[in-house]
């Protein structure tokens, strides 16, 4: 009798996804592999210092004249944190491809929401930069804040060429700015024979 362990999954599918446990979620290896899941591996890595370094860095007389710098600071780092964390767990788990969420165009989310995060991990970074108040742990956090903001530009540059590159052409006059191919307008054939005689 042939062994029917996996025969539901194609064998293709078997090297591209790890099913965890009895759930019926599974690890899509693709992704993980990819450089868009290097990129969000690498951001959640370093926002996670970053917190951490403004943590380790507090003092009370600091807080007291700066608090409100050092508040944005981590502010910025623990939602991109967060979003970061959210984001890669939709993809790597293959929740995307599930329910509703096959509606949601990823590809511009994912670019915007980079292109955002860079700048506002920028502001941050300068901010904590100037108010490092004698502190290692707050200088920590500017440069660490600074490799981050390096990071999320350039995979919001690569997100971008993707953008350009895998998006369909579209009427958008944002994604047409960003350059991707505008929509031609198709006019439908003429057929005079196949419009029936009018009484008018």
């Amino acid at each position: 009798m042939a062994s029917t362990e996996g025969g539901d999954q194609p064998p293709e599918s078997k090297q591209d996804s790890v099913r965890i446990g009895s759930t019926c979620f599974s690890i899509n290896l693709n992704y993980v592999k990819s450089l868009l899941g290097i990129f969000e591996a690498a951001i959640i890595i370093l926002s996670l210092i970053c917190m951490i370094c403004a943590g380790v860095g507090a003092n009370l007389a600091c807080d007291y004249t700066y608090g409100s710098s050092y508040g944005f600071y981590e502010s910025v780092a623990g939602t991109v944190f967060l979003t970061d964390v959210i984001n890669y767990l939709i993809f790597a788990l293959s929740i995307d491809e599930k329910w509703c969420m096959k509606f949601i165009p990823w590809l511009v989310w994912h670019f915007f929401i980079g292109a955002i995060f860079t700048f506002l991990y920028l502001i941050a970074s300068i901010v904590m930069v100037t108010h490092t108040c004698g502190r290692g742990g707050y200088t920590a956090a500017a440069v660490f804040g600074f490799i981050t903001t390096i990071v999320s530009g350039v995979e919001t540059y690569f997100l971008w060429l993707s953008l350009r590159q895998d998006h369909a052409p579209t009427d958008n006059k944002v994604l047409n700015m960003l350059g991707v191919p505008k929509a031609t307008p198709q006019s439908p054939e003429y057929d005079a024979g196949s419009i029936p005689g009018s009484k008018y």
